[in-house]
């Protein structure tokens, strides 16, 4: 989870005349929600401590985002504006190759569980979700945008499968790794095993994407 930058902000109170500076200050309070996230959890997350941090007030602050929720909306489409972005670089390195372009994707997925940012910030959305389903609906935003990378290069690998079942892959593929965030995070348990267990999932999954059973919508083989 990098810095925000002015040209990702899309702040919810555009149009003054300083229109770049205060692209700049709704960058900035991004950073420090994210940083409050990562320290108290999207439950601390409060518009009177980003104020109190950045040292805005509350009035100043709702200027640039009047509620909570219009603030997480830019920090959830911060996020994974980020992973996109380097999704597609990497995939430009291996642009001739569909099955490099997987691995490079998967394996950058796998190595960004290790960042404390990942450890502790989806988590934090997963628990958010099961409660609220603002959340959740937030939650499927970001990792639909995620997923639908990885059903481009699933299509172009197994042309002959149907789009629900190229979808199943996209969607196995991501819980797949997602789910080992509590393990071999930032921090985690097995931590040390992190390379090891990687290497065993990636080729596991590539796999599955490249020769995989091909499955019915109803869990059935064909």
């Amino acid at each position: 989870m990098s810095p925000a930058t002015p040209a990702q902000v899309k702040r919810h109170r555009p149009g003054t005349a300083a229109y770049d500076k205060g692209r700049a200050t709704a960058a900035a309070i991004l950073d420090v929600a994210r940083d409050v996230v990562l320290e108290h959890g999207l439950r601390g997350l409060t518009m009177r401590k980003i104020a109190a941090q950045i040292g805005m007030s509350p009035g100043n602050l709702s200027y640039y985002y009047a509620t909570k929720r219009d603030l997480l909306e830019d920090l959830f489409t911060l996020v994974i504006t980020g992973y996109l972005e380097e999704f597609e670089r990497l995939r430009q390195m291996q642009v001739d190759s569909p099955v490099a372009q997987l691995r490079a994707v998967l394996e950058f997925v796998y190595d960004d569980l290790g960042q404390r940012e990942t450890t502790y910030f989806f988590p934090e959305l997963w628990a958010a979700a099961l409660r609220d389903d603002w959340a959740e609906e937030q939650m499927e935003m970001l990792y639909r945008q995620y997923r639908s990378v990885l059903i481009e290069i699933v299509t172009t690998l197994r042309p002959e499968l149907d789009e629900q079942a190229v979808t199943d892959i996209a969607l196995t593929i991501s819980a797949s790794i997602e789910g080992h965030t509590v393990f071999i995070g930032h921090k985690r348990p097995h931590r040390d095993r992190a390379p090891h267990i990687k290497a065993l999932i990636i080729e596991q999954l590539i796999s599955l994407a490249v020769d995989g059973p091909r499955v019915r919508s109803d869990g059935s083989r064909r």
